[in-house]
């Protein structure tokens, strides 16, 4: 499945869809409050079959409820049902809880309730909307409506496959590196190729503050603070888009270079409580999933070594394992080959080399194939 997502212009209709989101809300809470009051009397869990059963007969009753399509107050109550599951696999750490009509951000249409017209969506006893079509999509599984922090509404369409579109290229054939990730330097590569940690927060970082104190001087529950708090939305919004959008560009330069990329697998959780927000600010999980994504297209095969592999610690000309490496240690020296070695450029050879090994190993033949053809033309291998 593929997501494709377009900003919903600006309108007066657009307080339909808010209305929408609001009886969204209350179908929530009543049914997260049978949920509460069943258990608590019963001892049992109400199921997702038994609930829809119930939500749709009092929808019958109440003409407000009647606004949203049946499909989508069925999807409300699967959502709830898919909270309380995510809860008792210990997915999540809380039940979920009652929402307010400010905190309820998106509703879905399934097979029916809505139509799309070029740069139009017509959602039934509603009304019709338009969105800044930037691309194609392909054949509909469903539509969501979902609305931001800032009170912006977005189209977001879901294809079961991709639209062929541009053909990508690459600017170099055969070329093939692995990856060492730091928090100085972003990506430090085995071919001596290194980008810069993209601090984003800490560049913004005055201006949230601001904002911050600007919403907290604010009267509850006054016109002034919800002005406060939607510019503190914006400033996030911008934030982010500046972000992803430098994790789309340096995903689209590497797999245009590279036809094959080892990359370390990394606990992020561990390493937050180790560095905090930085970890957060270079945000490498979100570009692990831009850059797989944007490889498909290339035909750039992203390969993740073990995630226990000593990637610094072993010398990448002997194989010695520094087993006394620490994190202070940037630059060291192998006591058996007596080599110098940079700490992450030795991370990215040896990440490398180790990826090329469980990418043969996998026992795909196009990889191997691929591999065979393109060894000579990767050093270090």
């Amino acid at each position: 499945m593929i997501a494709y997502k377009y900003k919903i212009y600006r309108s007066k209709r657009n307080k339909k869809l808010a209305r929408m989101l609001t009886t969204a809300s209350y179908i929530w809470n009543h049914a997260l409050a049978l949920q509460k009051r069943y258990y608590s009397i019963y001892g049992k869990y109400i199921s997702s079959n038994r609930m829809q059963k119930h939500i749709a007969k009092l929808r019958k009753n109440n003409e407000y409820w009647q606004e949203l399509n049946s499909q989508t107050v069925q999807e409300i109550s699967q959502r709830l049902d898919k909270a309380y599951k995510d809860f008792f696999k210990k997915i999540h750490k809380r039940p979920p809880k009652f929402k307010s009509r400010y905190r309820f951000k998106s509703i879905v249409f399934k097979q029916s309730g809505y139509k799309l017209e070029d740069n139009k969506v017509i959602i039934n006893k509603i009304g019709t909307f338009k969105f800044h079509k930037s691309r194609n999509y392909g054949d509909i599984s469903n539509i969501r409506i979902k609305r931001d922090a800032v009170g912006d509404y977005w189209l977001i369409v879901t294809s079961p496959e991709r639209i062929e579109g541009k053909v990508y290229q690459k600017t170099r054939k055969g070329a093939l590196v692995g990856f060492d990730f730091g928090l100085k330097t972003f990506l430090t590569g085995s071919d001596e190729s290194s980008f810069e940690s993209p601090l984003f927060y800490r560049e913004m970082e005055t201006e949230i503050k601001k904002q911050h104190r600007i919403l907290s001087k604010k009267k509850r529950g006054s016109k002034n603070r919800t002005k406060a708090r939607k510019n503190l939305a914006r400033t996030y919004r911008k934030l982010d888009f500046k972000r992803t959008d430098y994790q789309w560009k340096l995903a689209h330069q590497l797999c245009s270079n590279y036809n094959f990329i080892a990359l370390e697998t990394l606990n992020i959780k561990a390493m937050q409580k180790l560095w905090g927000k930085k970890i957060s600010d270079l945000s490498f999980s979100s570009f692990l999933v831009i850059l797989k994504q944007v490889a498909d297209k290339y035909g750039t095969q992203i390969q993740q070594i073990d995630k226990w592999f000593p990637s610094s610690k072993t010398c990448n000309v002997c194989g010695t394992i520094n087993k006394d490496l620490t994190l202070k240690d940037r630059v060291w020296t192998c006591k058996h080959c007596g080599t110098k070695l940079d700490r992450d450029l030795n991370a990215s050879k040896n990440i490398l080399r180790q990826g090329y090994v469980e990418f043969l190993s996998s026992g795909n033949s196009e990889l191997v194939q691929l591999a065979m053809l393109e060894e000579s033309e990767s050093p270090g291998l």
